[in-house]
């Protein structure tokens, strides 16, 4: 208090505040360049104040803030200043005096205030604006709807008759930022039609912007994430429209638009290539830390580890004067470039804990998340880190915000758990979505996995059925498919969840299925890719929406629609129609496409075994790898390295399957870069087995690496009369190659066999390359077992789920089980 006291008499000397005539009031509220300033004028004139000033005030103490770094932080002063309780006093008396204009203008900066819903002023201003409804004009209305939206309040019956105007009046604006409005704040109650509607109008009023008004498209973009799956035309636009201006934007304008890209995982773009280059030249030119933290923080998951060094010296200097958003948005960038300099890691941490006191829940969850990625220790830290996110978890109403610092808190949990922690989350499971119940379900599992009493971990487990329970309840009662669909896609784990409660959501999904068209298809196949199932009425639908409306669908989405048909193996009636219509539809629009997509999308087809001729001739010549490479150099180490899989998988499958097309097979060496193998106790013991059986150890070879470097297990050679033939050379592994998880063989070019010999591959299944609640092989491992007998191995499959049922067995019965499969009666 005593500083704001000092910077009043301060701004009074500069501004020289004194009563003013009313009618001059506002021109001097708009010559006000600080908080401070529009404050004390106010405070000398409040006899003179009128409804109008209410407005120009509030408008302008947040234009105030928002050009601020550090605007969190100041917010709750401003708020809770006696002035602008004056100017909330005089609103409330005068609500149904303001204009339209001023009415949704104080209501918005309000909520830019973070005054909260339930305040009566707020209230108050809501229910006169929903009396005002029909007589707004549409860019007053779009900011009435996104103030709306902030309050959650977009399943109101008061935002279904704002869609229900739009429609009436959408061909009546071309303001973009309005546009966008609608788009964010409709979209849970406009019909598909009027999204279509709202989608095509913002993209024609895309072509028509100027650089200077990037911040409408960047605007637009953000509806990415609420559009996923219907507006990739839309997006494709201001992609096309950055790229287009990107020679007139500033430094910060950079900035920001590329780190709205990052936010959005769009790496598949020509923008981020260019965008770095211009602000790679800039960081020389940096001099303060604001602009610096900015630049790191958009440059830092797109440079290479020298570029980065030398990002990570410079932010050594600039570290102590960043402010706490700054700081977060460096450790952001630290975190998914998998930083390892750990002077810059404990600096960054030991700065933000002066800041955990008024770190917001998702400031929290960001500081906690980086940190354990990164491997931070500093026990003191996160004892304190523990007591903030408890402290919000317990004052906390918002569910998602609840469900998020639990999350979070798991990720700290030790052997002391708050009963009010728990009882918290007892209190909002029936309010929550299936992605909260996943986080909170998260850190129950984490809790029974630590020494807890049997009362603790019979609270637990009521828990966690409580949670299926709501769970299964929430789909049953769905009546749209889109709001499931929605709700599925933001779950990153199943684990937690019962066998009942699976079923139960693909039941629902069924139910629904007479929902599905062209504009949610995608979505669907999102969901059977989730969901790791064969149910055919989903693929069946899948098949049928897209032969039946597939120009209507964004060629972008081909991939994620085929990828279940082709990573589950699922084998439709119409496959080869489907199929051959996706891949036409793909060679269509072949320039469209970013490098990597094509990469994806090109082996995707591969492993259902299509291999379109101009499609790989298209991937496999040197200009497009060139290409790949440069796009691929932006990337995050994770993707880049996916992407690189991705293409080596589609060599190795077009080398060995189709050796017509000449190309040549050049990832030897990325391939002895990445592969590794792993040896547990489960090879060691079917190892020796399999030597008891043969002969000796020296007659089978374990972690062998093929032609083409495919990994197996065991290998073994048969000759014409199944007699087992000697390896030669050395077989033993040594205890460095336990120690360190080397292979214990190079790659070997199979040298010829005897007259009617046989090589033989064993191959353990893992679990994971199994469909859910079958013995059915997804698409790699058909594709693995394809590939091996083309290159003249017979191929033994053993489930690792089989071997673990004789694992109680006698060492007969193993050997039995054993003998039946390295010993095929076929051969």
């Amino acid at each position: 208090m005593f500083r704001w006291s000092s910077a009043f008499r301060f701004s009074l000397r500069l501004h020289q505040a004194h009563s003013i005539k009313t009618e001059l009031l506002v021109d001097h509220l708009k010559k006000c360049s600080n908080e401070y300033q529009v404050l004390q004028l106010i405070g000398m004139n409040r006899t003179r104040l009128t409804v109008d000033h209410v407005s120009c005030a509030m408008t302008l103490l947040w234009n105030i803030q928002e050009g601020k770094p550090s605007r969190w932080a100041t917010l709750s002063h401003v708020r809770d200043h006696p002035e602008f309780s004056a100017l909330r006093a005089l609103a409330h008396h005068n609500v149904e005096l303001m204009n339209d204009n001023d009415l949704v203008d104080v209501l918005y900066a309000l909520i830019r205030f973070q005054v909260e819903a339930h305040d009566p002023l707020v209230q108050q201003l809501v229910v006169e604006g929903w009396k005002r409804l029909e007589c707004l004009d549409l860019q007053v209305l779009s900011k009435f709807a996104y103030c709306l939206k902030k309050q959650d309040m977009t399943s109101s019956p008061l935002m279904g008759q704002i869609a229900n105007i739009v429609g009436r009046s959408l061909d009546d604006t071309s303001d973009a930022t309005a546009l966008s409005n609608f788009l964010t704040s409709l979209s849970t109650v406009s019909s598909p039609d009027l999204q279509e509607r709202l989608i095509k109008k913002t993209e024609s009023v895309i072509e028509k912007l100027n650089a200077s008004n990037f911040r409408h498209a960047r605007r637009v973009m953000h509806l990415f994430p609420k559009y996923k799956y219907s507006c990739a035309s839309l997006l494709d636009k201001c992609d096309q429209f950055f790229q287009h201006n990107i020679n007139a934007f500033d430094r910060d304008s950079l900035c920001s638009i590329t780190a709205m890209y990052h936010s959005l995982h769009l790496y598949n773009t020509d923008f981020l290539v260019m965008a770095k280059e211009k602000l790679m030249g800039m960081v020389d030119l940096c001099n303060d830390a604001s602009s610096f933290a900015k630049l790191y923080a958009t440059l830092g998951c797109m440079t290479s580890e020298e570029e980065r060094k030398r990002l990570d010296e410079k932010l050594l200097t600039y570290a102590d004067e960043m402010q706490l958003a700054q700081l977060l948005a460096v450790l952001k960038a630290m975190e998914d470039t998998e930083c390892t300099n750990i002077i810059l890691i404990n600096k960054i941490a030991s700065l933000l804990q002066k800041h955990l006191h008024v770190c917001k829940p998702a400031q929290l969850k960001l500081i906690t998340e980086s940190l354990v990625q990164l491997q931070y220790q500093n026990a003191v830290f996160f004892k304190e880190l523990q007591m903030h996110l408890k402290r919000n978890i317990i004052s906390n109403y918002k569910p998602f915000e609840v469900a998020a610092m639990i999350r979070s808190l798991s990720l700290l949990l030790d052997d002391q758990v708050d009963e009010a922690v728990i009882a918290k989350i007892n209190a909002i499971i029936p309010q929550c979505t299936l992605p909260n119940l996943e986080k909170m379900a998260v850190f129950l599992t984490q809790l029974q996995k630590v020494h807890i009493s049997k009362y603790e971990s019979a609270t637990y487990k009521k828990l966690l059925k409580k949670m299926n329970h709501y769970g299964l309840e929430r789909i049953q009662k769905m009546e749209n498919i889109d709001h499931l669909l929605n709700e599925l896609r933001h779950i990153e784990t199943m684990h937690w969840m019962t066998t009942g409660l699976r079923v139960g959501m693909l039941d629902s999904c069924q139910r629904l299925l007479y929902q599905v068209t062209w504009r949610n298809v995608t979505q669907l196949s999102v969901f059977v890719m989730q969901m790791n199932t064969l149910r055919s009425s989903f693929y069946e639908k899948i098949t049928s929406v897209v032969m039946e409306d597939i120009t209507k669908i964004h060629p972008s989405y081909i991939y994620l629609i085929t990828r279940p048909f082709s990573m589950l193996n699922y084998d439709s009636s119409q496959e080869k129609e489907f199929f051959n219509l996706c891949i036409q539809y793909v060679l269509d629009h072949l320039d469209s496409f970013s490098p990597s997509f094509l990469t994806m999308v090109g082996f995707n087809f591969a492993l259902s075994g299509y291999f379109p001729k101009d499609l790989i001739k298209a991937i496999f010549n040197t200009p497009f790898l060139s290409k790949l490479d440069a796009s691929t150099s932006i990337l995050l180490p994770n993707h880049n390295l996916n992407t690189r899989l991705f293409l080596m998988k589609l060599n190795r499958a077009v080398c060995i399957e189709h050796p017509e097309y000449l190309i040549p097979w050049f990832h030897s060496s990325f391939c002895k870069q990445v592969q590794r193998s792993e040896i547990t106790s489960t090879h060691t013991e079917i190892h020796q087995l399999l030597g008891e059986i043969l002969g000796g150890t020296n007659y089978t070879k374990m972690s062998v690496l093929t032609p083409y470097s495919y990994s197996i297990d065991f290998e073994y050679i048969l000759d014409s009369n199944k007699k087992p033939i000697e390896y030669m050379e050395d077989n033993s592994i040594s205890a460095n190659w336990l120690k360190e998880h080397e292979l214990s063989s190079q790659v070997q070019e199979n040298k010829p066999l005897p007259q009617g010999a046989q090589r033989f591959a064993v191959v353990l299944l893992r679990p994971r390359v199994i469909v859910r609640y079958s013995s059915h092989l997804k698409g790699p491992y058909v594709m693995m077992k394809r590939h091996l007998e083309i290159l003249g191995y017979h191929v033994v499959q053993i489930p690792l789920y089989e071997w673990k049922q004789l694992t109680l067995e006698s060492e007969v019965t193993q050997k039995t089980y054993l003998r039946k499969k390295i010993f095929p009666d076929n051969l």
